[in-house]
């Protein structure tokens, strides 16, 4: 008896995996993120819901931001059409002798801080491209400038 609910069991799981992977319309995409920190991004979802995005700065020097984020599905009942909101946490190495909106000096300076993201992306079905917006306040704990509001225009190929 035993043996017969672990089987039932891991079969309702298996229908479960396999209804979530096909209800979200890629698993990873890298591609640009053109915002004033502009640079590269990835993002991977975990499952259905939830993801994790990576965006590499290149603005002021070397920067990275990391995002765990939650999906919603189908606004304005459009099915390619995503929204997602999340938090993360961010680190910029500020290079020296570059102005920069974040200190008053143009010494080396490291900022790090927490970020918010709120976002709207469209995937293709036809092409495998993942078109998207965003906005993203940062709190800078280790900045001249404490909050800071960027935003970007993401465009990924989507790797499936």
């Amino acid at each position: 008896m035993k043996s017969k609910i672990l089987i039932c069991l891991l079969f309702a799981c298996l229908i479960n995996n396999a209804a979530e992977a096909q209800s979200q319309l890629y698993r990873t995409a890298i591609g640009l993120n053109a915002g004033y920190n502009y640079g590269i991004t990835l993002k991977h979802y975990l499952n259905a819901k939830n993801m994790i995005e990576g965006i590499a700065n290149f603005n002021y020097g070397p920067g990275l931001t990391v995002l765990y984020e939650f999906n919603n599905r189908h606004p304005f009942d459009v099915d390619e059409l995503d929204w997602y909101y999340g938090a993360g946490a961010h680190a910029k190495f500020i290079n020296a002798g570059r102005a920069n909106v974040f200190y008053n000096d143009l010494g080396t300076h490291i900022n790090i801080g927490l970020d918010a993201i709120l976002g709207l992306e469209y995937t293709l079905k036809q092409i495998p491209l993942n078109i998207g917006i965003n906005a993203k306040p940062e709190l800078n704990f280790t900045a001249d400038n404490l909050l800071w509001f960027d935003g970007a225009i993401t465009v990924r190929y989507v790797l499936k």
